[in-house]
């Protein structure tokens, strides 16, 4: 995995640069975040990622040791897809369904926008699940909320830290 991490990240940007595959305008407006997932069906989420969220495919590199990848940018956030051959879900490796927080590794991912009101009213009308909030600022606490994506993966979007 790491090798094809490697490659995505340093040897496919001069080999392959892909076209966008939406006009859909970024969701968010970030100051920079980057995430990648392992995801059962690619296409359906390099639609999901381009529809509901805007952003653009920037790279596909030709697929290798049973990978496919897929790299999305917009609004300051940089998504890495990736499909391997062999990859089972949670669930099945797990033998029996878990929700993300009862399982060690990852369980979700965040990116601080800088509208969150805008972005929430996005995703909404863009038909993306709310999972959890939304939660208004407050008590030093940002606004937020958590959505789930296409494959189930969870991502939170944060508003600017609060005044205090």
């Amino acid at each position: 995995m790491r090798k094809i991490l490697l490659f995505a990240a340093v040897v496919a940007p001069s080999l392959v640069r892909a076209q966008a595959t939406t006009t859909t305008p970024p969701a968010m407006s970030a100051n920079g975040a980057f995430f990648a997932l392992s995801v059962p069906d690619l296409e359906a989420s390099v639609r999901w990622y381009s529809d509901k969220l805007g952003l653009k495919v920037t790279m596909r590199p030709p697929k290798q040791n049973q990978s496919a990848v897929a790299v999305l940018e917009g609004g300051g956030l940089i998504v890495e897809l990736i499909q391997h051959d062999d990859a089972i879900s949670m669930s099945q490796a797990l033998g029996a369904a878990k929700p993300s927080h009862l399982v060690h590794g990852i369980s979700k991912v965040g990116v601080v926008v800088d509208d969150f009101d805008g972005t929430l009213a996005t995703l909404k009308a863009r038909g993306v699940e709310i999972y959890i909030g939304p939660f208004p600022a407050r008590n030093g606490q940002r606004a937020n909320v958590i959505v789930k994506d296409n494959a189930g993966n969870l991502i939170q979007f944060f508003g600017k830290a609060p005044a205090r």
